[in-house]
């Protein structure tokens, strides 16, 4: 059950300069149920933060403690604000569009990839200084202060039965590659941690929340220490295959092993790599992560798993798989309508008519706790929902007349408007 007391003001005219909070756009009272037999009911108060004057096209990337926005033209900047609408620094911007920001710690940092050359400017979050650049794309732990790259090394011969490489989304090669290095940096400085070099199609991530590294090749599955790249515990796997699917979620690590050669599914246990189970993989099933749901893609179709058994639990035509508000978003390809909602394993999906999600913020650790966004098909707004147990979302407020997009993290909205503006709304807390 879901109370909503909902008071809406009239929206002020804009104005030329960076606002904070003056007064309350929205008042939203949200007394949420966890979806376990006794929980507490959670009040929650929307409110208006800071509106923002923007250049037309300009794009924003929200995080837990900062919004960044790039402008384009023949100027471009790069700005940093208080989620309360302060601006912290601006500086010019060689990037006009194609830059993926990525907040981790006090660095920020702008991934830009063109025509497959991949690079990484680590950047002072909290002054904008520039500390360093490496032609490759780094991927930050969760420590705020490591981040990994990876680079693959093929010669282009092909070997006599040499098995294929499948890459993450499922994209075939010949031959696979003659090694993998992985290399971790210190992203305060940009210096060289470690580096790796492991036989083959070797796959790699990193375990959410933590600072291990997870690597699997065709030898076995070993997890590593992020900062030292020592190894802190391995499991052996047999007959010597590439990996062709790979997932690593808070309760799984998966490795599948070339279907050419045996199609072997192995499932551990993260804590201890003690085998949760082993299946073979019918047809050209290849195992992905999707959330913290364990599935495999086989064409356009996923297959959902089930975490006990790795069992398809149930097919599904969608794009992607996401894990917000506490429930599992099957999000159809785009043009396409009628959002759903994962069931229980053995269940079938729950389909939503007509609405459509807007993914949270990438910067965002633990989706599970972010306020839903979705749209409705006809209306044009962008809704603040509940997503109950059946029915079918509950609206609790709009939050802006005319937007064109919205980012959300755990406590805090950000949407752009048509009318050159950044609306921020925080999302907090209050005594019944």
């Amino acid at each position: 059950m879901i109370e909503l007391d909902l008071h809406e003001e009239q929206m002020p005219a804009p104005r030329d300069v960076i606002r904070g909070s003056r007064w309350v756009a929205t008042a939203v009272t949200l007394c949420l149920l966890l979806g376990l037999a006794g929980s507490v009911a959670i009040v929650r108060h929307l409110s208006r933060t800071a509106v923002l004057q923007v250049p037309a096209g300009a794009s924003m990337t929200l995080s837990d403690r900062r919004l960044y926005v790039i402008t384009g033209g023949d100027a471009p900047t790069l700005a940093a604000y208080t989620l309360t609408g302060q601006r912290l620094w601006q500086t010019a911007s060689r990037f006009r569009e194609g830059a993926y920001l990525q907040e981790a710690g006090d660095t920020l940092l702008i991934n830009v990839n063109r025509s497959g050359t991949a690079q990484t400017i680590g950047v002072d979050a909290l002054t904008g200084d520039e500390r360093w650049s490496l032609g490759a794309q780094v991927q930050p732990l969760a420590d705020g202060r490591t981040g990994l790259i990876t680079t693959t090394s093929f010669t282009g011969t092909a070997v006599e039965n040499a098995p294929e490489f499948l890459d993450s989304n499922g994209n075939r090669f010949f031959p696979a590659p003659d090694s993998t290095t992985l290399s971790a940096v210190d992203l305060a400085g940009g210096d060289t941690l470690w580096t790796q070099e492991f036989g083959g199609s070797a796959r790699q991530a990193a375990r959410p929340g933590t600072t291990e590294v997870v690597v699997a090749d065709q030898a076995g599955v070993r997890v590593l220490d992020g900062r030292t790249g020592g190894v802190l515990r391995s499991v052996a796997l047999t007959g010597g295959f590439a990996i062709e699917g790979f997932s690593v979620s808070d309760e799984l690590i998966i490795a599948q092993q070339s279907g050419r050669r045996g199609g072997q599914t192995y499932a551990y246990r993260p804590d201890t790599l003690a085998e949760a189970w082993h299946v073979r993989m019918p047809g050209n099933m290849v195992v992905t992560g999707c959330a913290d749901v364990p599935c495999a893609t086989e064409v356009s179709e996923l297959r959902m798993l089930d975490p006990a058994t790795g069992a398809v639990s149930y097919e599904v035509n969608a794009g992607s798989v996401y894990r917000q508000g506490g429930r599992t978003l099957l999000v159809p390809y785009s043009g396409v309508e009628d959002l759903s909602i994962a069931p229980a394993p053995g269940g079938t999906p729950e389909a939503l008519p007509g609405w459509t999600l807007v993914p949270a913020s990438p910067a965002v650790a633990d989706r599970t706790a972010a306020p839903v966004l979705l749209t409705r098909a006809g209306d044009g707004r962008v809704w603040l929902a509940a997503l109950s147990g059946s029915g079918g979302p509950r609206e609790l407020g709009s939050l802006a007349p005319a937007v064109l997009d919205c980012q959300s993290t755990v406590g805090m909205i950000a949407c752009r408007t048509a009318v050159g503006e950044i609306r921020i709304w925080q999302l907090e807390g209050v005594r019944p």
